[in-house]
């Protein structure tokens, strides 16, 4: 049961920026070639190699790169809300990344290798086992240090923060105007809540007498945020997320950055990423010691 709670820990999700990824993963084959060079950690028998077995450590080396930034590209690809990202779906497929990795160096056999069992179900094993042998530093160790590490430093920041959340109104309405002509709209921004990216449109959330309401503009967040530019109160917490600083109830943090409790909202909290972090410390802590 605490195995299932751990897993379902939030976690950064950090294949949004590939270069960093490539350079990241280039990194790991290096560090993986060294390692198999110098150590040489798998048996080999040098009478069964095709070709020289300098050439045989890169390849193990290195085919890892292209595979895994095919993976990680469609993954960027296919995850549409990193907030909800955790430690499980990272292991999950970091494994899987692993798993694809032994089995092309398990069909790279017959070019490498004379030896007639190439294909044989104990070679298969034996490339997925040495992947996996290879990969579980990451898996099992620097996933849980990172863990932790993103937790003491966020709720460290966390700590410093003011505790007693601005109560400051502002009664002004704006004029927003959209790319559909007829559809432009008032927004009171006393009311307003928060907005967030809801496919092609932009889900505006906003307080009422009943607790809350919530319509779809269709406008993009980055539209709505030029309108509200004149509202030092409005924050891009997240690439999805705009939220009113003085709505904040309360905060609380995890290995992804800071949540965000809203007054008059329930169904869930605002994420504030590890990239907006700093600035949202000083913006939040300006507002609420003036």
């Amino acid at each position: 049961m605490q195995i299932n709670t751990y897993a379902k820990q939030p976690y950064p999700f950090y294949y949004e920026d590939l270069r960093k990824v490539f350079l990241l993963v280039c990194c790991v084959s290096i560090a993986s070639f060294l390692f198999s060079y110098l150590f040489e950690p798998f048996a080999i028998n040098p009478l069964e190699n095709k070709i020289n077995g300098f050439w045989i450590v890169i390849l193990h080396a290195f085919i890892p790169i292209p595979i895994a930034m095919g993976y990680l590209f469609l993954l960027n690809k296919t995850v549409k809300n990193t907030s909800r990202w955790t430690l499980g779906k990272e292991f999950l497929h970091l494994s899987l990344i692993l798993l694809i990795i032994g089995l092309v160096d398990f069909l790279l056999r017959d070019f490498i290798y004379t030896n007639p069992d190439n294909w044989s179900l104990r070679y298969l094993w034996e490339e997925i086992r040495n992947t996996f042998l290879v990969g579980s530093l990451v898996l099992a160790v620097i996933l849980p240090l990172n863990l932790e590490r993103l937790l003491y430093r966020h709720l460290s920041f966390l700590k410093r923060l003011p505790t007693n959340p601005s109560t400051a109104t502002i009664s002004n309405s704006i004029h927003i105007d959209t790319p559909i002509a007829g559809e432009q709209f008032e927004l009171n921004m006393d009311k307003f809540l928060f907005a967030k990216v809801e496919s092609n449109y932009t889900e505006i959330v906003c307080s009422n007498t009943n607790g809350f309401e919530k319509s779809l503009k269709r406008l993009t967040l980055k539209e709505l945020e030029q309108q509200l530019n004149p509202f030092s109160f409005v924050f891009k917490s997240h690439r999805s997320y705009l939220v009113n600083l003085n709505s904040i109830e309360s905060i609380s943090g995890n290995a992804q950055g800071y949540m965000l409790r809203l007054k008059n909202y329930s169904e869930s909290d605002i994420p504030v990423s590890r990239s907006t972090i700093e600035e949202f410390n000083r913006i939040y802590s300006h507002r609420n010691n003036h």
